[in-house]
């Protein structure tokens, strides 16, 4: 028995503890379809990557005032939503996530667009994590607003939007399924604003990649709910009772029309007192990523 003790010892000492693996957030190069100019796409790599084998992947598109070049300018991409909650704040998120930059097009001269500077880019801290900047203010009361079926915008959303690099987008998806550990029944896509309006136009033309879909004020067209009720394609879509900038009573035709379709699972939050910015309370929250990881195709 006295034997056996420094045995015992020797092989515990020797057993090969599995090692932690920081998070990392890598810069993937391609060619892009609507130009055919070399553009990077961020792609997040979660903390202990190597240790699973099926990681959730979650697609992420911007808003309208994080377009840039693809190069220099793919940092904007940091400013919102999941992967500032991961890179930025350190939120330790169960999913590798896809984050690319919409060309800039015709969208140059917008003010936002135009007077943003480098400084507005939120910074990965070696110690700590920045303090999270403030919601933006509404002078807007809250109030029920009827539904309105006569929509601004089509089915492609607004204009020159990410239905214009729609090939790229799967190319993306299809690039990183096939060399990085990703579940292939658990893919999710999430956008705002443009985002959002992109978010229900990609999740109706490939209802049958996603696992869920999770569009943020950017409202669907009627047009486009014909294949997400067929593949039953699972949505909780957000919108602001105060937003200007995309009017909560555009919602209610889509909304209205999946459920006449039997969609089964829809759901559909009105912030009542926020504005455009909603996707703030909706990413730095841990409900939305709870639910998407409930789904798989």
């Amino acid at each position: 028995m006295k034997t056996l003790i420094p045995i015992l010892f020797l092989l515990a000492s020797c057993a090969t503890p599995k090692e932690t693996e920081p998070a990392k957030l890598e810069r993937i190069s391609y060619i892009s379809s609507a130009d055919n100019l070399e553009r990077d796409f961020f792609l997040y790599l979660p903390k202990d990557y190597h240790l699973q084998d099926n990681w959730p992947l979650l697609l992420f598109l911007h808003g309208n005032g994080e377009r840039g070049n693809g190069k220099e300018d793919l940092d904007y991409v940091l400013k919102h939503g999941p992967l500032y909650e991961t890179w930025i704040q350190k939120r330790d998120l169960p999913f590798i996530i896809i984050a690319p930059q919409l060309h800039m097009f015709d969208k140059g001269e917008v003010g936002y667009i135009k007077n943003r500077t480098r400084d507005e880019i939120p910074r990965r801290l070696d110690e700590g994590v920045p303090p999270r900047n403030p919601k933006f203010r509404s002078s807007e009361k809250m109030t029920g607003i009827k539904g309105n079926s006569s929509l601004p915008v089509g089915e492609r959303g607004l204009p020159m939007g990410w239905p214009e690099v729609e090939k790229d987008l799967i190319n993306m998806l299809e690039k990183v399924i096939g060399a990085y550990r990703v579940n292939e029944k658990r893919l999710y896509l999430t956008g705002l604003s443009y985002g959002g309006f992109g978010t229900w136009y990609l999740g109706s033309k490939y209802a049958e990649y996603f696992a869920a879909i999770n569009p943020i004020v950017g409202y669907g067209h009627p047009k486009l709910m014909g294949p997400i009720a067929e593949h039953k394609l699972p949505v909780w879509a957000f919108a602001g009772g105060r937003d200007n900038a995309v009017p909560v009573q555009y919602f209610y035709a889509g909304m209205n029309k999946l459920e006449k379709l039997g969609h089964p699972d829809v759901r559909f939050t009105v912030e009542e007192d926020m504005g455009h910015d909603v996707w703030t309370r909706v990413y730095a929250g841990e409900d939305i990523y709870n639910w998407l990881l409930q789904f798989e195709k």
